[in-house]
């Protein structure tokens, strides 16, 4: 099977899978639209990265830069919830609240595995051996897309998922993350790759973005709730 068809046909499944559950709900089209745009550019990001190092590079950052929060932010989980059958919600509703889910999905333990997968996969000789060997290469995009998956997961805090930290602490993480896989831009410029590592550097900038989307979102909640606590005071004044 070509390397485009190994991408289409589980992209198509799941673009089938969730266009399906989101006609049987009341579901926000924004919402349809960001699991498309992530599925397309997670697509983009593994079909297009053999053109050049560089390429390869930016493909890595699109895949987890962005195109895994736009799949985190079409909010699968809860279109789940909301679209399954009633007995069926129920069992996954109790699986989210399981002991063993909320040690998973820590976020300390998603920074560990996608720093970790970043820094194995870009500071190591696994870096050039994904690059001429066609199955740890499709293990490394697997890897990477799964990780950020987990990162977004906790750091956005969009789903009924256990383990949520404050916004600052989350909008920390993104930070800390992009700062951690900028090491392997800094190598690659280092190695004399200097394209590669500047697209690597770019592509890594939605982790910041993200960062200061979840801090400016506090900010807003914190000031809509001075204003209600100044009602409140008026009112009983």
């Amino acid at each position: 099977m070509s390397q485009t068809l190994r991408i289409a046909v589980p992209a198509l499944v799941l673009l089938a899978g969730y266009l399906r559950l989101a006609r049987r709900s009341q579901w926000p089209w924004t919402r349809t639209a960001c699991f498309v745009a992530g599925l397309a550019v997670v697509g983009a990001g593994v079909g297009f990265d053999d053109i050049s190092l560089a390429v390869h590079m930016a493909g890595h950052g699109a895949i987890v830069a962005i195109g895994a929060p736009l799949l985190v932010l079409s909010r699968p989980v809860t279109l789940l919830l909301r679209a399954l059958p009633r007995s069926a919600a129920r069992g996954l509703a109790a699986s989210l609240r399981s002991p063993w889910l909320r040690r998973a999905l820590r976020p300390p333990l998603a920074f560990a595995a996608f720093v970790g997968a970043q820094l194995a996969f870009h500071l190591t000789p696994l870096f050039w051996s994904a690059l001429h060997e066609e199955g740890l290469h499709a293990a490394e995009h697997l890897i990477f897309l799964v990780t950020a998956l987990w990162l977004w997961s906790a750091c956005l805090a969009v789903e009924p998922l256990p383990g949520r930290w404050s916004p600052w602490a989350r909008a920390g993480l993104l930070m800390a993350a992009m700062s951690a896989s900028d090491l392997a831009a800094v190598k690659l410029m280092l190695d004399g790759h200097q394209g590669a590592g500047v697209a690597m550097l770019a592509s890594m900038l939605p982790l910041g973005a993200g960062a200061a989307a979840v801090a400016w979102t506090a900010v807003l909640r914190e000031e809509r709730r001075a204003r209600r606590r100044e009602g409140v005071v008026h009112a009983a004044g």
